[in-house]
């Protein structure tokens, strides 16, 4: 068989920088559950509606540590963009011009994907994986989607539109979903995934 393609993308939410908040954001910071690599989200909080004042850093002693400027930060809100890693990090917020900051233990996942096409036969199913790196052991539950652009080429067991739902637990050491590809042309084919991005959820009190 020719070139077969999984195309990868993060999942996103719709939220307006402007609008009531639920809670009074001068008093806590409100976070997702978790972060989904190479996707917008926004975290919620006293933050002053200036971005040039805003310090936000993922810290990790075994990877490298990043930091992050405000895509837009609005009064009591900001966006901001994860980039492509995974795994567990120290959230560091700083807002200097409330002079309110954050620490929390915080994950990023990623998505990824088993396939071996070696031996592939047409019209014969064959099993791929798609793999949440950084959500082992956390006690989550995370959902994504499967669209398949090329059902002239290869047939997607289950349809060509699928969400599904993946639970890790403390015991989980790997944390995948497994589906079934049939085949129907050599050609390279095409199935997007996404990884949905949870809205901000957690909340917790700024030093």
């Amino acid at each position: 068989m020719k070139l077969i393609l999984l195309t990868l993308c993060a999942g996103s939410f719709a939220l307006s920088i402007k609008g009531q908040h639920p809670f009074n954001p001068t008093e806590v910071f409100v976070i997702p559950r978790y972060f989904v690599a190479n996707s917008d989200c926004y975290i919620y909080g006293p933050f002053d509606g200036d971005g040039s004042n805003t310090v936000i850093c993922f810290e990790n002693n075994r990877t490298q540590s990043f930091s992050i400027k405000p895509t837009i930060e609005g009064k009591g809100k900001v966006l901001i963009k994860i980039p492509e890693t995974n795994g567990e990090y120290e959230l560091i917020i700083v807002d200097e011009g409330n002079n309110k900051e954050l620490f929390i233990p915080v994950r990023i996942i990623q998505l990824d994907q088993e396939l071996n096409t070696t031996g592939t036969k047409l019209k014969k199913p064959f099993p791929f994986r798609v793999r949440l790196l950084g959500a082992e052991k956390s006690e989550n539950e995370f959902s994504f989607t499967l669209e398949n652009r090329t059902p002239h080429i290869v047939s997607l067991i289950g349809g060509n539109l699928q969400k599904h739902k993946i639970k890790s637990t403390k015991e989980s050491t790997e944390v995948f979903w497994e589906g079934k590809l049939v085949a129907i042309d050599t050609s390279e084919f095409l199935i997007m995934t996404a990884l949905e991005q949870p809205a901000p959820s957690i909340r917790v009190a700024p030093y």
